[in-house]
């Protein structure tokens, strides 16, 4: 692991890319809710779609948090010069899957195999169906 805190040149795109995206998170959050309070009170027949609304608004909140701490870990693992380097193998993660997903925390091939299981044990994301048994059903 790397000790540096200082930045490498060209990293400061992907710093301004996370603070982008935590900008555009932190900007959603709560929004669900605040429309759904001004509401007041509802006829009770509404009830039970507003509840439904509640559950998918919690539900996605609790996404945009979780996408908010793989950014802010992003950012930490930027400070610390550790950006860019897969968790899982420590190898470089290449540029490319940077730019489309700045908090990528693993190189594609460690994504594919153990950092779906690291994630989920984490309570990041969905577990996905391998791409046979989805063919199967």
């Amino acid at each position: 692991m790397k000790t540096s805190t200082r930045i490498p040149e060209g990293q400061e795109e992907y710093r301004r890319r996370l603070l982008d995206k935590r900008t555009e998170v932190l900007s959603g959050l709560g929004i669900k809710f605040d429309t759904l309070a001004r509401m007041g009170r509802v006829a009770e027949e509404d009830q039970a779609q507003i509840s439904h609304d509640e559950f998918v608004s919690l539900h996605i909140n609790s996404l945009d948090y979780a996408e908010l701490r793989l950014v802010d870990e992003a950012l930490d693992r930027l400070d610390s010069g550790d950006y860019g380097i897969c968790l899982a193998c420590e190898q470089p993660i290449p540029a490319k899957r940077l730019r489309a997903l700045s908090w990528a925390r693993y190189c594609v091939k460690c994504q594919d195999s153990v950092g779906m299981d690291l994630d989920r044990e984490l309570g990041f994301g969905i577990a996905r169906v391998p791409a046979a048994s989805a063919h199967q059903a």
